[in-house]
């Protein structure tokens, strides 16, 4: 198992234990949501020249730093129009990418247009599904790649 690492080229393997490396190839989620899991798969994608992907996973994390968006009571209404803005980025972003289903995005383009934060919340959270099925294929290749042949 020591010698993917070195096989895949990637530079920065510090802290990914063989306990990391198996949860990282059970589920798509397990290295989505865990820091160390997300670094070793864009060096993964990007020693692989996997670009398309690269892109999902970056859309990926920018939904995700939206889903954690927490409004300030101080500062109120700017910070909420700078959440505003940060939404309409993401639209644009997801217009470029064609993996991402049209309802989903409408129904974003609805609720940003609301400005309701709960139903920007629940398009989001849908969307966020949607960046994760596009990274499946990238994803296969990564658990192939990582997991020892039997």
């Amino acid at each position: 198992m020591e010698n993917c690492f070195i096989v895949c080229g990637c530079e920065d393997y510090e802290g990914i234990t063989k306990s990391d490396l198996d949860r990282f190839t059970d589920k798509i989620e397990n290295v989505l949501n865990d820091e160390k899991g997300r670094k070793l798969f864009r060096n993964f994608m990007f020693t692989s020249k996997l670009k398309a992907g690269r892109k999902s996973l970056d859309f990926w994390e920018h939904i995700e730093r939206l889903l954690g968006y927490k409004e300030n009571s101080e500062s109120g209404s700017r910070t909420f129009r700078s959440y505003l803005n940060d939404v309409d980025r993401l639209i644009d972003e997801a217009e470029r990418m064609e993996e991402i289903d049209f309802a989903t995005m409408e129904r974003l383009t609805i609720a940003r247009d609301s400005e309701n934060k709960e139903d920007i919340t629940e398009a989001l959270q849908l969307l966020k599904l949607e960046a994760t099925k596009a990274l499946r294929r990238e994803y296969n290749a990564f658990r192939k790649h990582f997991t020892p042949s039997q």
